[in-house]
């Protein structure tokens, strides 16, 4: 019966984690495929096959990324020219990104494996006490405790989707503005039109506090572009740099809240349940004295 139901909360376990569940989908852990098919299909293209110049949407979709290979393809269509040292810098961007949501996923999988040990200690200790001492609790009782722990795990997500968007979320568009700024330095274009193209009127509405000096630099940058007609080359690269420290900040944070949360979890739903057991065990035990 142990053996049924360890094994039963695994495959459910891994089961959510490979799927793409509509409820209490796990945003966090980003699948692999899209991201490493983008990036093959950067590396295998060839600007003299226009055939490969695949239409909106028949692209991997992974964040932002999908989204400027396909302005470079439509500028590609409309104007000609060639792109491949954008592309290039965008499959370097991407390597980048992968690596760092690898560190992401292996921090929260490292939660996940400590709440399950804890679980499977919980339900290991009620199983061999049981059968130790012979005393039979309803299995009311039981089944209010393990759903109950399940409700802990079941909150897991929802948390974690919650710190990435708090942590990340405003990253990602900061991210989308620049690499679309410096993939768009070479084309043909008018400032006014790479700066929309690139969404810097999003800007306005990224409100993290520890962004601001960032979104200050960046907003001061697009403002001296479109009235000097200077090039932002210089400034794309060190808030490249700037956002790439921000990065790795944030995420020392990220872990450190997850660090939190499991100890509030295993305060709020681990711990209660086992002393829950407790509290039934010897409640029962003092019946039969």
């Amino acid at each position: 019966m142990n053996i049924f139901i360890y094994s039963t909360l695994i495959i459910i376990l891994v089961y959510w984690v490979e799927s793409s569940p509509s409820v209490l989908s796990n945003s966090l852990i980003i699948r692999r495929n899209p991201g490493e098919d983008l990036e093959n299909w950067l590396k295998k293209f060839n600007w003299n096959n226009r055939q490969e110049f695949k239409d909106p949407g028949q692209l991997p979709l992974y964040k932002f990324y999908t989204e400027v290979v396909e302005v470079l393809l439509g500028l590609a269509r409309k104007m000609g020219g060639n792109y491949q040292d954008s592309l290039l810098f965008l499959r370097e961007g991407l390597q980048l990104d992968r690596q760092f949501e690898k560190k992401i996923t292996e921090a929260t999988w490292g939660m996940w494996l400590q709440m399950g040990f804890m679980m499977l200690l919980t339900w290991a200790f009620i199983f061999g006490a049981l059968n130790f001492v012979e005393v039979t609790i309803p299995l009311k009782n039981l089944v209010m405790i393990f759903v109950w722990q399940c409700l802990g795990l079941s909150c897991l997500p929802l948390v974690v989707t919650y710190l990435r968007k708090k942590y990340f979320g405003d990253i990602g568009k900061i991210w989308k503005m620049l690499f679309v700024l410096k993939s768009l330095m070479k084309v043909p274009l008018s400032r006014s039109e790479v700066l929309t193209l690139a969404g810097v009127q999003e800007l306005a509405r990224i409100k993290q506090k520890s962004l601001g000096i960032l979104v200050n630099k960046l907003k001061e940058t697009c403002q001296k572009t479109l009235k000097l007609g200077t090039s932002y080359e210089d400034d794309v690269n060190y808030l490249m740099e700037e956002l790439r420290f921000q990065e790795k900040w944030h995420f020392e944070l990220f872990e450190k809240k997850l660090m939190v949360t499991k100890l509030v979890l295993l305060s709020l739903f681990f711990l209660p349940s086992y002393l829950a057991f407790i509290f039934l065990l010897l409640g029962d035990l003092m019946a039969l004295m």
